[in-house]
């Protein structure tokens, strides 16, 4: 029997895809210290929630920054959700696919070897060696945005049996490690190198998801479903009318947050030089993250708005048409609105390569 200490939580804004995963196996792996939340609410009486009495650092707090750094460099916070929830061709691409790994590990500095065979020596031999082993299980069909149950961070075993880490703040905690037959493979994280990425090529994924949502007018999809709906409005159920309200809030809220909570890193507290986000403190981008910092604050509160159509309605009984109409036209301003902060951030994100190359350059 063998059992690593792995004291790290998981992302509450996720389940345990293969992003949230990493994130807690790389703090592993640095030996990031913090504060454990029970000793932050002890100390000042009530649950840390980045309050602030403990400068961000507890645990919890750490890993939510290194999460959001990770999920925004792979391009997924970027990504716009597809009408219905329906994943677009773009996140189909990135999302927990093995070029997702790829990035992610070599951002981050670390090499790894994938492994589909011999499965259980693999894990062993990961965790002999002490480091905790990620695996991905096996899955039918393509993942929802936000939702994705596709790996666990393995830190023992006793014989056959697995030990998987405590998924303790993760979406949808699973209660029991995976099986070996539930598993499809093995990464076993072979040690530190020099990075793969690093900030530039993160930024031009960002700049090719955002591009491929604008070709294929991803938000115009959304805008269109709320427009000249005067003459529709006869046609359609009361239940086809909360769909459509909630398609809306459903397909566009949350898709800033994360990225905008790594910009925000600019004007947060001090970190660690070493520290990868510390690239993102480059005096030439201050600017231009904070200006991604308040175009996705005010996409955050817009997006609210939209949820607030919907749940502050009654949804027993159809208004008549000028109020349906009125809720209808509120839902593609306030789209138009998120539209036009998401094009603040894609010009913010080209300047940002443009600075780059040109630092490059001299």
């Amino acid at each position: 029997m063998k059992k690593l200490d792995f004291p790290y939580p998981f992302s509450g804004f996720r389940d345990l895809d293969f992003t949230n995963c990493f994130t807690g196996v790389y703090m592993y792996l640095e030996g990031i210290q913090g504060i454990e939340d029970f000793e932050c609410a002890k100390k000042h009486g009530r649950p840390c929630d980045g309050c602030g009495n403990c400068g961000g650092q507890t645990l919890q707090n750490l890993q939510g920054q290194f999460f959001f750094l990770f999920d925004t460099v792979s391009g997924r916070s970027a990504t716009v959700r597809g009408w219905g929830n329906k994943p677009t061709a773009i996140f189909q691409e990135i999302y927990d696919t093995e070029d997702m790994v790829d990035f992610i590990m070599g951002y981050a500095g670390y090499g790894y070897e994938r492994h589909t065979e011999n499965l259980m020596e693999h894990i062993r031999a990961a965790v002999d060696g002490g480091a905790p082993a990620l695996v991905r299980l096996k899955r039918e069909g393509p993942y929802l945005d936000g939702k994705g149950d596709s790996f666990r961070v393995i830190i023992g075993y006793d014989g056959n049996k697995l030990r998987m880490a405590n998924p303790r703040g993760a979406n949808n905690k699973p209660k029991k490690a995976p099986k070996r037959n539930e598993i499809d493979s093995v990464y076993v994280i072979t040690g530190k190198a020099q990075r793969k990425y690093t900030l530039p090529d993160a930024l031009r994924r960002i700049r090719r998801v955002m591009e491929f949502d604008r070709e294929t007018g991803a938000w115009g999809e959304y805008i269109r479903a709320f427009e000249k709906y005067w003459d529709r409005l006869k046609g359609h159920s009361l239940q086809e009318l909360k769909q459509l309200h909630k398609n809306a809030w459903e397909g566009a809220i949350w898709n800033c947050h994360n990225f905008a909570e790594t910009f925000r890193v600019v004007k947060g507290p001090p970190v660690d030089e070493n520290w990868i986000w510390a690239e993102l403190r480059n005096p030439a981008l201050e600017s231009l993250c904070l200006r991604i910092d308040w175009a996705y604050d005010n996409s955050h509160t817009h997006q609210w708005q939209l949820r607030s159509l919907y749940e502050t309605r009654s949804w027993k009984k159809k208004y008549y048409n000028e109020m349906e109409w009125g809720m209808c036209e509120n839902a593609a301003t306030v789209l138009r609105l998120i539209k036009e902060d998401d094009d603040v951030v894609y010009r913010a994100v080209c300047d940002m390569i443009e600075i780059l190359n040109e630092n490059l350059q001299q």
